[in-house]
């Protein structure tokens, strides 16, 4: 492999590692920036920019955001760069792989709460339904009046639909338990 090849790989490698970092966190993102300036000798303005690019010129200066960066320790050949990429990575994925994403175990936990919402919702509504009836046979209908003019509309459609909503969310998660 030629050192253009390999210079090609690396870059490809760093905007893997920087996508799946800015995945994690715009922190993580910042954290991987800082090892790689750590690495190559050079001072990154890490900042919470949007979009970052990083690459690795042919003399071995670092484009980043459009600016060139010189290490304050010259590199001074293929395999410095390589070690010193290599050392980047260990750190790189150590990191990435500590604050990776539990996708099963966060669905999970959203599905369960999502069923203790609906219950909630539901006991909420019966609570509403029970003082609404209560007032209107004890003869206070002053309270009813307020309960169905003022509170309900503003609580209703909303509530309707987020009920609806999450039901069908809880139902779908019932469902893939009794599988």
């Amino acid at each position: 492999m030629s050192d253009i090849e390999k210079l090609q790989k690396i870059n490809k490698e760093l905007k893997v590692y920087i996508n799946e970092s800015s995945f994690i966190s715009i922190k993580c993102r910042n954290r991987i920036l800082k090892i790689f300036a750590d690495e190559f000798a050079i001072d990154l303005d890490i900042d919470n920019y949007k979009n970052v690019d990083l690459s690795i010129q042919d003399d071995f200066s670092i484009l980043y955001r459009e600016d060139i960066y010189k290490s304050s320790d010259k590199i001074a050949s293929i395999d410095e760069l390589l070690e010193r990429y290599h050392r980047f990575q260990e750190k790189a994925d150590l990191i990435i792989k500590k604050k990776n994403i539990d996708f099963q175990g966060k669905r999970k936990f959203n599905d369960f709460a999502n069923l203790v919402i609906v219950i909630c919702m539901i006991f909420l509504a019966l609570i509403v339904i029970y003082f609404g009836v209560h007032a209107f046979l004890t003869g206070n209908y002053y309270d009813c009046f307020w309960l169905v003019i003022f509170i309900l509309p503003s609580i209703v459609p909303k509530f309707k639909e987020s009920l609806q909503n999450r039901f069908i969310q809880a139902k779908q998660y019932i469902k893939r338990i009794f599988k």
